[in-house]
């Protein structure tokens, strides 16, 4: 009989678990499975693993034990989050959620023995995406079309800039609607992350006030770095936000981030820049970080970013003010900044104030500042995102994985409970 693969998903989103064997070898063979897949950004990925079937001439991933491979730990996930990218010069096709296309690739030697595909999604085929430009916004507002008002999240991204829809559209496709919220970097909006106003948030909640889709009285924001000071802040201004996550956050507001925020804040209100933490750094912290540039070395920026806020007090966000639960998620070898810290300082600082709504912060101690939709390569950890310069994220890739994964799984418990999803 040929080699069979068996392949059970609990649904097709990308962050849902799965189980993957494969029958039919020989007892106690050698064989090798790779696996191939093309993101939505054009990058082409490929892992493989070299395996021994068991006595019945099987291979369970949740169970097997690599030889071999681009991972070396039992891990259904494993052929997925080891994936490294493959290098080509060839022009890069973007296909914002398009569902991905795994294939998998069973091999003896140099003979394929068989070969399959997984598909996964990251938004499901019954949400509706909707691009958003008036009120001077850019975004993408996904929803139900036949559902009534449904509880609704504003999602932003980090420092990337841009609009990024991803963590939106997976959220939406359990129950909710999701405004996918830029808000620099992109046509229409500031070209630098230097004096946002926070306008332009209060703009996005009247947006969903007078949008008939929305249960104004269950609204959340759900941010990402940059993203999640954004999205701390918005919540401490602005009462209609009931609920708040932040996924590698600060509670403190830092200097703007482009070759005009030297001097600058991020972030304005009513015309005025938001006190920022700048803080004496180091001479031994700034000639490390020297020395990395001159070489070449990814920097690492967690120290400078400890040091700015060291007793900037007066930078600190107040979010005794937020009108309702806080979820902060950090990764403890967070090399960007030092997110883990930064989020205890919220916690602190709600203890303080007898904040009278649950807080929690969740560190996950061997994770970097990757994190994200669950499900996609976390195999690099230098990220180069102004084409110049390197910086280094943390963290491992199994770590991260397991970190993302874990993650997103408590951002849906928590907006489930505290902004109740109806059934859709």
């Amino acid at each position: 009989m040929k080699p069979t693969f068996h392949i059970t998903q609990k649904n097709t989103l990308i962050d849902a678990t799965s189980k993957i064997r494969i029958t039919n070898l020989q007892p106690c063979e050698v064989v090798t499975l790779r696996a191939k897949m093309c993101d939505n950004l054009g990058t082409h990925w490929e892992s493989f693993a070299e395996f021994l079937s068991d006595s019945n001439g099987e291979i369970n991933l949740g169970t097997a034990q690599p030889l071999s491979g681009t991972y070396f730990t039992p891990d259904v996930n494993g052929l997925f989050w080891s994936m490294v990218p493959k290098v080509d010069n060839k022009p890069k096709k973007r296909t914002p959620l398009k569902p991905l296309e795994t294939t998998l690739i069973l091999m003896r030697e140099q003979e394929v023995l068989t070969v399959t595909s997984i598909i996964r999604n990251v938004v499901s085929p019954k949400v509706n995406r909707f691009p958003i430009r008036e009120r001077g916004l850019v975004g993408t507002f996904f929803c139900y079309p036949e559902s009534g008002p449904l509880p609704t999240v504003i999602v932003l991204g980090g420092s990337e800039g841009g609009l990024r829809e991803s963590n939106a559209a997976l959220l939406a496709s359990y129950g909710f609607n999701t405004l996918a919220l830029a808000y620099f970097g992109i046509e229409g909006l500031p070209k630098e992350l230097v004096n946002i106003p926070l306008e332009y948030i209060q703009n996005a909640i009247d947006w969903l006030r007078d949008n008939p889709k929305v249960d104004f009285t269950k609204l959340g924001i759900f941010g990402t770095s940059k993203g999640g000071e954004l999205a701390l802040l918005s919540a401490s201004m602005f009462p209609s936000i009931k609920a708040v996550v932040g996924y590698v956050p600060s509670g403190v507001v830092y200097p703007g981030i482009g070759h005009s925020a030297p001097g600058n804040s991020s972030w304005q209100f009513k015309g005025e820049s938001l006190p920022f933490a700048f803080g004496e750094i180091p001479k031994e912290v700034t000639l490390e970080i020297n020395r990395a540039m001159q070489i070449g070395e990814p920097i690492s920026w967690r120290k400078t970013y400890q040091w700015w806020a060291e007793g900037e007090k007066q930078a600190e966000i107040p979010v005794e003010d937020i009108q309702g639960p806080v979820l902060l998620i950090s990764g403890g070898d967070d090399r960007l900044w030092p997110a883990d810290l930064l989020s205890e300082k919220v916690i602190t600082r709600l203890k303080e104030h007898n904040h009278p709504y649950t807080y929690e912060h969740i560190n996950f101690p061997n994770a970097g500042h990757s994190f994200g939709v669950p499900g996609f390569p976390t195999s690099q950890s230098v990220v180069s995102p102004f084409g110049n310069g390197k910086l280094l994220l943390g963290g491992t890739p199994k770590d991260n994985s397991q970190a993302q994964f874990e993650a997103w799984e408590n951002v849906k418990v928590f907006f489930n409970k505290y902004l109740t999803v109806s059934s859709v």
